[in-house]
């Protein structure tokens, strides 16, 4: 079994980035992926490579105290065997070789002076809160106050600004380095995204407070309150996107509970996450809308970060904003791939007259789309205005996403939908539903007993174990790419179709005929198991 998860090309072109600039002078470079494209994978790997070759412990800053299990179980899902800690309010595990802390409990003095002193690394998540003195007087101590070669820092964030337009500069020296979001649409990392506006009689935006570069919340809650919210947004959702897993957002908890009142009258099974939220009442709420017996999560700016739901396929933005941030923050929570998930819908909630500009599609490229047409895709838009490189424009595939599009490995599915990577003679990788949202890794070899090798992991972190784990288990290369897979099918592989009753097409490529012959096996093999799930 593998100890750490493998890197995609991209996470480990981000480490060496990071590197890079460390070893130029750099002491604070930052990385800017798209909410999906894996940062806790990338800095649990920092943070292997960083201990085992300084012998320093490391420090992963997290903005919100909710945040710091998260962070944790993550980084031990893709590396079991760091010994990780947290730091926050009453607990101080600060033995770990990593430390997760909450920022708002590690600036207070007392607390800062209980760290461990060789701290060599600090790692700040969602790092466009840096500007806040609560991270400053953090890296000053930790990082700042030292020479470069002692003390090093790094951020990560899916956009490098601030809503409030306080700047980022004094805090980063510099993106080191970027992947965009029609990257990651065009390699199967991110489904392709749509947009549909709500238009709200009784709405006038430009009547409302504004505060630090945005809508005042309050302000803003009580403008949609009075408008015909109630009628219009379950109305549309209906509409748009009756068979959709969805994620509202509004800007107050009163505004949350009258939408969540609306949808529900309207038939529409919905629940509310706000701050005040139980943790235990919260993760009953995310059990039910795992399985489906809630449709929607209504929350009032808690699920913009830090929220991995990858089958919910729609985001309304019952809370209009004109910052770049922001948007991309609520979009991004529907943007993962998941099986038979084609798209993302954003449902923009407008006023009946804008003067001011609010977000859209658009600010998810800034910069490389000027309009979006009515039922268009992102990337159809991209494709269209031809503002994205020709290289990517080559790669766009405006098709149903694949979900394993980005992945070198030949990932198949049975007749009944179990994923699997055949590795010929050693049997086949495979994902098995939990039934909860969630996947084992088992591996099943030609003969023998299955092997449950990792549990419960949420899809994309069990695709990339079941990558890894197959990679160590090939006899030759099964990859998507083999050369083996472009020529005619062998005389083994034509018998034993003929034996088995398999229909090969006229023409078929070798690598084809392997895929069909592999799916009709672990189609008998797998799927009898399936029965009554």
């Amino acid at each position: 079994m593998s100890e750490t998860l493998k890197l995609r090309p991209y996470q480990r072109e981000a480490l060496d980035a990071t590197y890079a600039a460390w070893d130029s002078g750099m002491q604070s470079p930052a990385v800017v992926l798209p909410t999906g494209m894996g940062k806790t994978v990338i800095f649990s790997h920092m943070a292997v490579e960083y201990i085992k070759a300084y012998d320093k412990r490391v420090v992963v800053l997290v903005h919100r105290d909710e945040l710091a299990d998260q962070a944790i179980d993550k980084i031990r899902s893709v590396a079991p065997h760091l010994d990780v800690g947290k730091v926050k309010a009453e607990e101080n595990e600060t033995e770990a070789h990593v430390l997760v802390c909450s920022v708002q409990t590690i600036s207070r003095p007392k607390r800062l002076a209980q760290l461990p002193k060789d701290i060599g690394l600090v790692i700040v998540d969602e790092c466009h809160h840096a500007a806040a003195e609560t991270y400053r007087t953090v890296l000053r101590a930790l990082v700042w106050s030292k020479p470069v070669k002692n003390a090093v820092c790094v951020g990560f964030t899916a956009t490098l600004a601030r809503g409030d337009k306080v700047g980022l500069g004094d805090v980063w020296n510099d993106a080191v380095y970027r992947r965009s979001i029609p990257y990651a649409i065009s390699n199967g990392f991110l489904t392709d995204v749509k947009g549909k506006s709500v238009s709200l009689s009784g709405l006038d935006l430009n009547t409302v407070k504004r505060s630090r570069g945005d809508y005042s919340e309050g302000a803003l809650g009580q403008a949609l309150e009075n408008s015909d919210m109630s009628e219009a947004l379950p109305k549309a959702y209906l509409e748009y996107a009756a068979d959709r897993p969805g994620v509202v957002f509004t800007p107050t908890v009163a505004t949350a509970h009258q939408v969540c009142e609306a949808f529900n009258a309207s038939g529409i099974r919905s629940a509310i996450i706000s701050g005040s939220t139980p943790r235990g009442e919260r993760q009953k709420i995310y059990e039910a809308f795992r399985k489906g017996s809630l449709q929607v999560l209504v929350n009032c700016m808690v699920l913009t970060e830090g929220f991995d739901a990858p089958w919910a396929s729609c985001a309304v933005i019952a809370r209009p904003t004109q910052s770049q941030p922001l948007f991309v923050q609520m979009v991004g929570r529907v943007l993962r791939p998941w099986p038979g998930k084609t798209d993302a819908l954003i449902l923009d909630v407008v006023g009946a007259s804008e003067t001011n500009k609010l977000c859209s599609l658009v600010d998810l490229v800034p910069g490389q789309v000027e309009k979006i047409k009515e039922g268009e895709t992102l990337a159809e838009a991209i494709l269209r205005e031809e503002s994205e490189p020709k290289s990517l424009l080559k790669e766009l595939k405006l098709k149903d996403t694949d979900l394993f599009a980005g992945s070198s490995q030949s990932w198949l599915m049975t007749e009944k939908g179990v994923l699997f990577i055949p590795l010929g003679s050693e049997g086949e990788v495979f994902l098995w539903p939990t039934g909860e949202g969630t996947f084992d890794v088992c591996y099943a070899p030609k003969k023998g007993e299955w092997q449950k090798i990792h549990k419960t992991l949420p899809l994309g972190s069990a695709q990339a174990w079941a990558e890894t784990e197959a990679e160590e288990r090939m006899p030759f290369n099964t990859g998507r790419k083999a050369s083996w897979r472009k020529g005619k099918p062998t005389e083994a592989q034509l018998s034993t179709a003929a034996g088995n009753r398999i229909a090969l097409p006229d023409g078929i490529k070798r690598g084809q005929a392997s895929d069909i012959i592999s799916i009709h096996f672990a189609s008998r093999k797998f799927d009898r198991y399936l029965k009554g799930r």
